[in-house]
């Protein structure tokens, strides 16, 4: 039981203040679509690239509004914000798996940041990496999904984050219940 308790700390690397990424490092696939350029583990390395790059360089991309990406978060998590840095001109949507429903429900439209400059700027602030769009209320999930839903139709994106809570937030959801249980007992 040690060993499940450190695993679940150290997918939990990445923090912002009182908030921890648990999308660092997890697994992410191709729901539909294909992708151009960096391996898609590299939007979740926790790397935000610096303000402008060309939308080629370092990041994920590809043409159309077809391609999906997901993230496996790989257990239960109540997530409040997130961080999305893309390419400029193109609007972004962000959706949580629904683990009631099994549905993918919308989560958050990223907005196109076309007025901030060009290349790679980050949402929710472009003139702060770490600033955490908030989202209107938590939501549990083990997964999320994101696509292009308008632009120019050459999408890229470099970087994706989701927040929960910390210190304990951190954990999935079925360990800190675990952990509870055999404190109690």
């Amino acid at each position: 039981m040690k060993y499940a308790f450190f695993a679940g700390l150290v997918s939990c690397a990445a923090a912002h203040g009182s908030l921890v990424n648990v999308a660092f490092d997890k697994p992410v696939s191709i729901v539909a679509g294909a992708t151009s350029g960096q391996p898609l583990p590299t939007l979740v390395d926790g790397v935000i690239r610096p303000r402008g790059t060309l939308w080629t360089r370092g990041t994920v991309y590809w043409n159309g509004l077809t391609t999906t990406i997901q993230i496996d978060l790989q257990g239960e998590f109540r997530i409040v914000g997130a961080i999305v840095q893309g390419d400029d001109n193109d609007a972004y949507r962000m959706w949580y798996h629904n683990m009631e429903t099994g549905d993918f429900e919308l989560l958050w439209d990223v907005p196109n940041m076309d007025g901030f400059g060009n290349g790679m700027q980050t949402r929710q602030n472009p003139a702060s990496d770490a600033e955490v769009f908030m989202f209107a209320s938590p939501r549990v999930t083990d997964a999320l999904r994101i696509a292009a839903v308008s632009g120019d139709n050459a999408s890229s994106l470099s970087e994706i984050q989701v927040f929960v809570p910390s210190p304990a937030g951190c954990l999935p959801l079925a360990l800190t219940g675990l952990l509870l249980r055999r404190r109690r007992g």
